[in-house]
């Protein structure tokens, strides 16, 4: 019996060191906030990172030597790109400020990125009614971007 109240002391000692260790280091679960779900937004260097991964992939895929689908590579190229925003970033862009993008705007800007610099990497290959596309389409953003201003 007196092994009995011995370890019920040594229980109720431990519980009160226990209990005191966690309020020196002062360990609160419930005002800690969680951070393994937030993800960090795409900076201006991860999206120069991933539009000319993008870029040479179309440049390399509609080269002479595979001579892939032109469409089919941008696709691809396009589809990578949004990829990699929405599962590395969760569709946030710095550029875009705290505006959760949706798929069709992540899908469109890769596009633009990519198209943008592939025209500039390998000119020759890009076929020229995607150019004229491109430039219309270029022209039509800037008059968009200046009508908000």
């Amino acid at each position: 019996m007196d092994t009995i109240f011995q370890s019920k002391k040594f229980l109720n000692l431990l519980n009160i060191s226990l209990l005191f260790y966690l309020a020196i280091c002062e360990i609160n679960i419930f005002n800690k906030r969680l951070h393994a779900n937030t993800k960090p937004q795409a900076s201006q260097q991860d999206v120069f990172l991933y539009k000319q991964m993008g870029a040479s992939y179309l440049c390399k895929s509609i080269n002479d030597k595979i001579d892939f689908d032109f469409n089919k590579a941008l696709a691809v190229s396009t589809y990578t790109f949004a990829e990699v925003i929405f599962s590395k970033h969760g569709n946030l862009i710095q550029e875009a400020g705290k505006e959760k993008l949706t798929p069709e705007k992540v899908l469109y800007i890769g596009e633009i990125e990519i198209l943008n610099s592939a025209i500039k990497i390998c000119p020759k290959q890009i076929p020229n009614d995607v150019k004229k596309s491109f430039q219309e389409t270029l022209k039509k953003l800037k008059k968009q971007t200046n009508k908000k201003r």
